[in-house]
């Protein structure tokens, strides 16, 4: 079982990133990993970082070496989009998929990967999560419009967190507490600014029969994470800004981009395409190293049975 990587955007910092990533790593971790992309996107990197390479008919060889490589020849909508749907043809079920940045220009009528992973997997409660090594987030909604967030039920809520704790239980990360923030400002005042959040409280009292673990909500999301006690904690924000605000401000782009609820785990860096720093071997590969050792630690522990082979909705009791 092979982690499966897509190239991401031609154009992007991506391919530049994950193949500085791949000169830190081990041999035997190397060899963990089969990336599915154009021959032409990886040269045009490879060239301006000036290594000495040889694209091989399966695979490619640089700076002594040998990354097993699926090329592909033929483009459906976008590279970044071809690449991404060869990786799923190839992903075994409780396997890993690593997606390198793209924009959302780059998929037919989808904001981006999570929710083409909802319409392509069936699976409406697919979870956007963040982990770093001191802080992790959940975010309710993520490329939604502001003036759609109001519109999220206490159903949505409850679904979208369930599957999360299913699918962190499944990895082994259950959270130790879980703080969900409320809708509005000073999570509604009790009612004063709005009756959003009552959604969440009824959210937290079903999920509390479940999982018997500490959780806590609606909190205001301005002060939330002032309730942090151990980096186990699990915050959940309604919102994409009023998460990845607090998250990106405290952790940069060390951390990781994990799609819960799928029937493998997927992981991306915590950054975009950054276009600006594309040709100029400048990016910081930082953040893609962790991520990337984050998606071997779980390929080991899924190779070696220590997890069952599926997660997500299709395996809930």
């Amino acid at each position: 079982m092979k982690i499966q990587v897509t190239q991401g955007h031609e154009k992007g910092i991506g391919i530049e990133v994950f193949l500085k990533s791949c000169l830190m790593m081990s041999e035997a971790d190397l060899s963990r990993l089969e990336l599915n992309a154009f021959p032409e996107a990886i040269v045009q990197t490879l060239k301006t970082l000036h290594i000495p390479f040889e694209v091989l008919p399966d695979g490619l060889s640089f700076c002594h070496q040998f990354l097993k490589s699926n090329w592909i020849k033929k483009k459906t909508f976008s590279q970044s989009f071809s690449s991404l749907n060869t990786s799923l043809e190839r992903i075994q079920d409780g396997g890993v998929l690593y997606t390198l940045p793209t924009s959302k220009d780059q998929f037919p009528g989808f904001p981006g990967h999570t929710e083409y992973f909802r319409s392509y997997f069936n699976l409406p409660d697919l979870g956007m999560y963040f982990s770093s090594p001191t802080l992790k987030v959940l975010l309710i909604s993520d490329h939604l419009p502001l003036k759609e967030v109001v519109d999220i039920s206490e159903d949505l809520i409850f679904h979208r967190i369930h599957t999360a704790l299913y699918s962190l239980k499944k990895l082994g990360h259950l959270p130790a507490r879980v703080l969900v923030s409320g809708f509005n400002p000073h999570a509604g005042e009790g009612g004063l600014i709005g009756q959003e959040d009552e959604r969440v409280g009824h959210a937290i009292k079903r999920l509390r029969n479940e999982f018997k673990i500490e959780m806590s909500g609606p909190i205001p999301g301005d002060t939330m994470v002032l309730e942090k006690k151990s980096s186990n904690d699990l915050f959940i924000y309604i919102f994409h800004d009023q998460g990845l605000g607090v998250f990106k401000s405290l952790q940069g782009f060390i951390g990781s981009n994990i799609t819960l609820g799928l029937p493998f785990y997927r992981f991306s860096p915590d950054h975009g395409t950054s276009f600006g720093l594309f040709g100029k071997n400048m990016a910081d590969y930082r953040g893609c190293s962790y991520s990337l050792k984050e998606a071997l630690e779980t390929l080991k522990r899924v190779s070696n049975g220590k997890n069952s082979s599926h997660q997500g909705q299709g395996t809930q009791p």
